[in-house]
């Protein structure tokens, strides 16, 4: 997390770093190690799940370009949208193509549950328009499309 003048700061140009940050936060941060300010300028969402009706609720904080999980109150998943511009050490991001990030992360595959990832890539999967492909030709479609979501979460 980017800390300035004792306050923390949203950056939408943080790197991305699979499995640990982006934006200016970093996983396992405890929600209570963030300025209430900070996560008053997002909204709040509270997530009930129908198959472990037991379970603490999931926490969302969502901006336009930015949500945050949390899971009893540590931040377990970073989700980057919109206009975010920070990039991976390669210098993708939002808005490139999946057959650039299949040149320096092996190839784009599923995932155990159906997130899209990368075979070299721990820590992130990504999400395309979902309308430009159906589950007959997504292999060959998803390539050519740009990446529209990114998720960070612990390898």
């Amino acid at each position: 997390m980017i800390l300035k003048d004792n306050n923390y700061q949203i950056d939408l140009n943080a790197e991305i770093v699979p499995g640990q940050s982006a934006a200016g936060f970093s996983l396992g941060t405890e929600k209570n190690d963030i300025e209430k300010q900070v996560l008053d300028s997002f909204e709040f969402i509270e997530i009930h799940s129908k198959y472990s009706p037991n379970s603490p609720p999931l926490h969302e904080y969502r901006t336009a370009d930015l949500i945050l999980h949390f899971n009893q109150d540590l931040l377990t998943q970073i989700r980057l949208i919109g206009n975010y511009k920070g990039k991976l050490k390669s210098n993708l991001g939002l808005g490139d193509l999946v057959k650039d990030f299949e040149l320096h992360y092996g190839q784009m595959t599923e995932g155990d549950e159906d997130e899209l990832i990368f075979t070299n890539l721990k820590g992130m999967c990504y999400e395309v328009d979902d309308s430009k492909y159906n589950s007959d030709n997504w292999k060959s479609e998803i390539p050519s499309l740009p990446v529209t979501e990114i998720y960070i979460f612990e390898k």
